[in-house]
């Protein structure tokens, strides 16, 4: 398992484990790192990822909440699906450097290890139509479109 995969699945363990017990999710995190004598570079792109979906919950949440209620009730999603795909939904926003289809791909990956059959597809087509918001942002914030509705100065959803 590659080091980002592994450093995925800690995140997603932890931020379980978080939801579940009440723990604050960077303590989780670190003791799942420990117990785990994850790899230097493990441990540092988990402390990344999961670093992010905190700073950043309160956009995400609500990110994802208007990406599912167009053909999902919210109220309906389970657990791990809403971990998983706030993880998605925080790299694709967060994380640049980070391909939007290895970013899919990750999530699915988890998804089918983790969920029901059903929730892969699911899971797919929310993360698809954020990674084209995203892209979309991207495509409209170069120096000429700076400062309009798609610029640089629109704030994450």
């Amino acid at each position: 398992m590659g080091k980002r995969r592994k450093g995925r699945e800690i995140v997603l363990q932890s931020m379980y484990a978080s939801l579940i017990n009440g723990a604050p999710l960077l303590e989780v995190l670190d003791d799942q790192i420990l117990q785990r004598e994850s790899a230097p570079e493990t441990a540092a792109f988990a402390r990344d990822l999961a670093g992010k979906v905190k700073a950043h919950s309160a956009e995400i949440d609500r990110w994802l909440r208007t990406l599912v209620t167009a053909n999902w009730d919210p109220d309906r999603l389970g657990t791990l699906e809403i971990v998983i795909l706030s993880m998605g939904l925080a790299e694709l926003r967060y994380s640049p450097d980070v391909p939007h289809p290895v970013v899919i791909n990750e999530a699915l990956e988890l998804t089918h290890r983790y969920c029901e059959d059903g929730a892969v597809g699911f899971v797919n087509g929310v993360l698809d139509k954020a990674a084209a918001e995203v892209a979309a942002d991207h495509a409209g914030s170069g120096p000429e479109n700076a400062g309009e509705a798609g610029g640089k100065d629109r704030e994450a959803p």
